[in-house]
């Protein structure tokens, strides 16, 4: 009849044949580790192995970590995110080591550099520098920041580019995830420096209406999209003229019809004849 081996033989036979085997190296998992979050927790899983790879069982691990600030690790090998920054957990056992690099990236804020943003004359662009920023003060790699106008007649985005639509101020806000900022973006017109009235007739018959073609230009000569002038009439009751530069013959006489924008005018003299 066949004698089985007793438990405590069968343990010491595999404690013996385990300690034949020499521990060449520390296997862990995962390799690195990334959080995005103070809290969150990773678990590592060593594994000691042979020259030829094989495990090693029984072998005791330690676990450290280089920087409790930036992350803790217990007995049990669970890595716990505290705060932004970077740090290593080294795993100790049957006197062999290995490391395993831990970044821990928190977004923290939205910083958006240049600001306030003035955009100068209708149809001009500003790129929107923003970035998110962790705890630490680095750039989180990856994080996307949407913007948004509080008022689409004074800009407009699209993508991280501004455009001017109409002169005031108002603001864009960026947004990643939980994290905004707001931008204050003001829209003006370029200083005019010249008023032309393009198109004027020299005579008009009574009752006849006009409207005047009028040019305003910046110094360096770039027309000025949203600028309106003002005008008059040096006689009214020869011929009229109202905001929109419409001059209506009223009755005969010489007149002349005024364009000002700022310090900049220019004239245009109309004849008024009988119809």
């Amino acid at each position: 009849m066949k004698r089985l081996m007793s438990p405590v033989v069968a343990v010491a036979l595999i404690t013996l044949v385990s300690a034949c085997k020499k521990v060449e190296r520390i296997e862990v998992e995962p390799k690195t580790v990334a959080f995005t979050e103070a809290g969150k927790k990773e678990a590592l899983k060593a594994t000691a192995v042979t020259a030829d790879g094989q495990p090693v069982e029984g072998v005791k691990f330690e676990f450290s970590s280089s920087d409790p600030q930036v992350v803790t690790v217990d007995g049990n090998g669970t890595v716990v995110a505290v705060k932004s920054g970077s740090a290593s957990v080294e795993i100790k056992g049957s006197e062999k080591s290995a490391k395993v690099p831990v970044e821990v990236s928190i977004p923290a804020a939205i910083v958006v550099k240049g600001t306030p943003i003035t955009l100068t004359g209708l149809g001009t662009t500003a790129t929107v520098d923003a970035q998110v920023q962790d705890d630490a003060g680095r750039p989180v790699q990856g994080a996307a920041v949407e913007l948004g106008s509080a008022d689409t007649n004074i800009v407009e985005v699209s993508g991280n580019t501004v455009t001017a639509k109409g002169v005031g101020t108002t603001t864009v806000t960026a947004t990643s995830g939980a994290l905004r900022q707001q931008v204050e973006v003001t829209v003006k017109l370029p200083a005019v420096a010249s008023v032309t009235i393009e198109e004027a007739p020299t005579t008009l018959k009574v009752g006849q209406s006009v409207a005047l073609k009028v040019a305003t230009k910046a110094a360096d000569g770039a027309a000025i999209a949203g600028v309106t002038p003002t005008f008059t009439s040096s006689n009214e009751k020869l011929a009229t003229v109202d905001a929109t530069g419409n001059v209506k013959a009223v009755k005969p006489g010489a007149v002349t019809i005024t364009a000002k924008s700022g310090d900049k005018t220019d004239n245009a003299k109309i004849t008024i004849k009988k119809k």
